[in-house]
């Protein structure tokens, strides 16, 4: 299960697809790779209530975008710097090691999270990794 705060166009999704987003089980797809996961919905496609034009926008790993036909993709660790798909969820940072670790055919969920607990699972890793340096430096220290 992946983490997620409701992205700038979550608001556009319809309320079926709202729902469906948070409930259902979604399959990684063949085409997926270290760009992006592609993921297929297990009964309907995710949909906008209407199709707009959009400009091209800033985008981050982790950052959840849907394209037309209703299959969203999370972008992963090699992906661009900017994006034109409606950007419907953004998955923690904390949890982008587990996306990492998805291969095709696996299943994911999303967790709806909001922003404040995104960010104190952001810092509690931070904090984790800092003690594990510090560890890690008296360990090299000790005889």
């Amino acid at each position: 299960m992946l983490r997620a705060v409701p992205g700038s166009a979550y608001g556009q999704l319809t309320e079926a697809a709202r729902t469906r987003l948070w409930r259902e089980r979604f399959r990684a797809a063949p085409a997926s790779d270290r760009m992006g996961v592609r993921l297929q919905p297990d009964a309907h496609p995710v949909e906008l209530i209407r199709h707009a034009e959009i400009r091209s926008h800033g985008v981050t790993p982790g950052t959840v975008q849907l394209p037309p036909g209703g299959a969203p993709v999370i972008l992963g660790a090699g992906c661009g710097t900017t994006g034109g798909y409606p950007v419907i969820l953004n998955v923690a940072s904390a949890d982008l090691p587990l996306l990492a670790q998805l291969r095709p055919g696996d299943s994911v969920s999303f967790s709806e999270i909001g922003l404040e607990e995104a960010q104190l699972l952001d810092l509690g890793q931070e904090l984790d990794l800092a003690m594990l340096d510090h560890a890690l430096r008296l360990k090299t220290l000790s005889p």
